[in-house]
């Protein structure tokens, strides 16, 4: 009996390009991304990656859970490894939960045996951006309507049970006396 194949919901659209990212001074990122609790020292780290990044040609793909805003690394070829993995210790200094401060030798390690993980995806403006072919077009199979249907019974499912909790906390349940 033949299997039947199920057809996938979501597919991003993925890209061959090359970045431009370089060229940019510490007071650019300052200006950028005013308001949000970077150090002086985290900028000339996100300046390091970006120069890092710039002129490489690698894959990235575009998602519709951010709203195309931005460009998400996807792959890229074995012979740029060493600068991919350059820009992303430079990346992990600036990162929110950062694992390699200050710990190159570390993160090289775990980097050579393939257990490294950013922990959340490194992404490229959209005007950073060179598209020079499109490997795979968007495909959203998702129905609109179904999601809505499967958020709102998750929303009852939810409610119903947080009232259940209500109903038979400790203190409403019904307490035995005690005759004397």
């Amino acid at each position: 009996m033949a299997r039947k194949e199920a057809k996938q919901a979501y597919k991003p659209k993925v890209a061959l390009v090359r970045l431009h990212t370089g060229g940019k001074d510490v007071e650019d990122y300052r200006k950028r991304l005013t308001g949000q609790g970077y150090t002086r020292r985290q900028f000339e780290f996100m300046k390091a990656a970006d120069e890092y990044f710039d002129g490489l040609t690698l894959w990235v793909s575009m998602w519709n859970w951010d709203n195309h805003e931005s460009w998400h690394l996807w792959n890229w070829r074995p012979e740029d490894d060493t600068r991919v993995m350059a820009a992303l210790y430079a990346a992990e200094q600036f990162h929110p939960v950062p694992r390699y401060k200050n710990d190159f030798e570390g993160f090289k390690k775990d980097w050579a045996s393939g257990e490294y993980d950013p922990g959340c995806t490194y992404t490229f403006p959209l005007d950073a951006v060179e598209v020079l072919e499109v490997v795979q077009e968007e495909e959203n199979n998702i129905d609109p309507q179904e999601v809505k249907r499967a958020v709102k019974k998750a929303q009852d499912t939810a409610y119903r049970q947080r009232a259940k909790n209500r109903a038979t906390k400790k203190k409403y349940r019904f307490k035995k006396r005690v005759r004397r």
